[in-house]
Formats: C-alpha cells, structure tokens, sequence
C-alpha cells in the first residue's frame, strides 16, 4: 500500500493570501503535514505542523540540499529563488531529492505563487 503526503483537495484555483497563515492552513495542512510526510514524521527532519512552520523554515539551513550546502536556507526572507523551499515544489535536480510533495499531485501554480509572494514580503510570521 502506498501512502502519498496528501489527502489533496479540492480545486485550489482561488486566490490565496500571501500570509503564513494562510499558506499553512490551505497548503501546508491540506498537502505537506501528513503523519507520514512533513507532520509528525518529520521528513528531512522538518516539521510544517502549525505552530513548527516559520521556526523551521524561515533562515533554516536545509541538510536535504547536496547541491547547495550551505548557502541554501529553507526560506530565505526576501529571495524565493534562493530558498530550497520554492526548489522543492518547482524543479529540483537529482542531487535536492523529488518534487514535493511526495507522491501526490504538485502544487498549483497559484499555490507557489502565494509562497513565493510570502516569502517576497520578508516571510514575516503572520
């Protein structure tokens, strides 16, 4: 039996609010946080449970990222093209690992956007 890092929702198309909180309640909840994944699991020892998210990812180093080490952060505020983060859910190469998240459908365009815009504005935790 395999089990995927989401339960996956409905159409994501809506707009959603560039804030932490929002992005955990639409996406991180709803795509990353499974028991098995990024929620009590802890893959790649990173928790996106509610209450985790900015401290573990927002200027965290990422010991998942062979390519980069360690200039990548996790979130790096104010440059989404460097945080491993935004790698992650678009393109990774062979030496980041899969595209998250794992076994279930990728992120919207409009999902990666909302990250990218949170992370634009400072990844502030709000």
């Amino acid at each position: 039996m395999t089990f995927s890092c989401s339960s996956r929702r409905g159409s994501q198309d809506r707009p959603i609010e560039p804030k932490l909180s929002s992005i955990q309640k639409e996406i991180f909840d709803e795509s990353c946080n499974a028991p098995s994944c990024h929620g009590s699991g802890k893959k790649g020892n990173l928790s996106l449970v509610k209450g985790n998210s900015f401290t573990q990812l927002v200027g965290v180093g990422s010991t998942m990222d062979k390519k980069n080490l360690p200039q990548f952060l996790r979130v790096k505020p104010g440059n989404p093209d460097s945080s491993f983060l935004v790698v992650k859910l678009i393109a990774p190469d062979s030496s980041q690992g899969e595209i998250m998240p794992k076994g279930a459908d990728k992120l919207t365009q409009n999902e990666i956007d909302a990250i990218r815009r949170w992370i634009l504005s400072g990844a502030p935790d709000n």
